[in-house]
């Protein structure tokens, strides 16, 4: 299911040098905003939330971010967008990660074994995060996945 949800909405970005957390967010928002998955009110969300409470959402052993918000912030569809970055960043003074894992999902429940579960079996794995990393093709990742 995570593959599908990736390559329907075109959303892995591999590579990407970013500014700072703000930027990445914008990044990884981008194409579940043009595939009309979530509105633009669901990244602001997910932006306000940050400020207001931390980067939760920050699995530091895996090194990856999953940042999202509520359904009702603005999703349409169930989906998620991968950005593996070219340069670890913090989120606020969270530790180091190197992907960003934006998620939006209808429900409290169908993400978890849709693909929560999945992401974390596979970023679990010390060698998969590392051939991720510095995955160059589309096609690497979802191979990993």
């Amino acid at each position: 299911m995570l593959k599908e949800l990736l390559v329907e909405a075109d959303a892995i970005q591999l590579q990407v040098e970013v500014k700072d957390w703000q930027d990445a967010f914008d990044i990884a928002a981008r194409p579940l905003l043009e595939h009309q998955f979530i509105n633009l009110a669901y990244l602001n969300a997910i932006k306000t939330a940050t400020e207001k409470t931390g980067p939760y959402y920050v699995f530091e052993d895996e090194r990856f971010a999953l940042p999202h918000a509520r359904p009702e912030d603005g999703v349409n569809r169930l989906g998620f967008s991968l950005v593996t970055l070219k340069h670890p960043i913090t989120i606020q003074s969270s530790p180091e990660v190197d992907f960003i894992i934006m998620l939006c999902a209808l429900d409290g429940r169908s993400h978890i074994e849709q693909g929560l579960r999945p992401i974390f079996e596979r970023l679990s794995d010390e060698k998969t995060r590392a051939q991720l990393k510095h995955a160059t093709t589309k096609e690497e990742v979802l191979n990993l996945l």
